[in-house]
């Protein structure tokens, strides 16, 4: 979404990239007038796409219960979408994220839409023992596409932890039992 302050697509980024990968597109060149410039990355929305994926968010009808007013997260004078609650979070995960992000090129899209139906399959209320082996075998590959789109700066600990999540499934059953967000209401 690229949000002053939060994007990890920042000079900092820029520069690992020249020790840490090769992608040329993405790093820094100087300008004629000797000013350094910052390639767009093709993960970011353009201004006019980022308006309209707020736009979207903010007229999203859901079912009562679905998620909380979702719509209300949306500040579209500072051009943010904060405030979600975990549960909301998920539901973006799980269910719009494909849908949100259809805008960026296909490699980026289909990418996300994979991590997003990885989630989905997760939390569904019948788990079969194959489908979750295959999902423990899809997600390394899932996780090796993103870091084939974002500069290594992206990457934290977080990014890892769904490589754990289907063995967890194996051993504790249909997610819903076990999740927080009954507790966090």
């Amino acid at each position: 979404m690229n949000v002053k302050g939060k994007t990890k697509n920042n000079v900092k980024a820029k520069k690992d990239l020249l020790e840490h990968c090769k992608r040329p597109e993405l790093e820094l060149r100087v300008g004629p007038n000797s000013k350094v410039i910052k390639p767009k990355a093709n993960f970011t929305f353009a201004l006019k796409q980022k308006t309209a994926l707020y736009k979207w968010v903010k007229e999203l009808k859901m079912p009562d219960g679905y998620t909380s007013h979702i719509s209300n997260c949306v500040d579209m004078s500072n051009a943010t979408l904060s405030g979600m609650k975990s549960h909301d979070c998920h539901v973006f995960m799980e269910s719009l994220l494909s849908t949100a992000f259809n805008a960026l090129p296909e490699y980026v899209w289909k990418t996300l839409a994979k991590l997003s139906q990885f989630f989905k399959d997760l939390c569904s209320t019948v788990l079969r023992e194959d489908k979750l082996l295959e999902m423990e075998r899809n997600i390394p590959v899932i996780l090796c596409e993103l870091e084939r789109i974002f500069p290594p700066g992206f990457f934290n600990v977080m990014e890892h932890l769904p490589i754990h999540l289907p063995k967890e499934a194996l051993m504790g059953g249909p997610v819903q039992y076990r999740w927080m967000y009954p507790f966090e209401r």
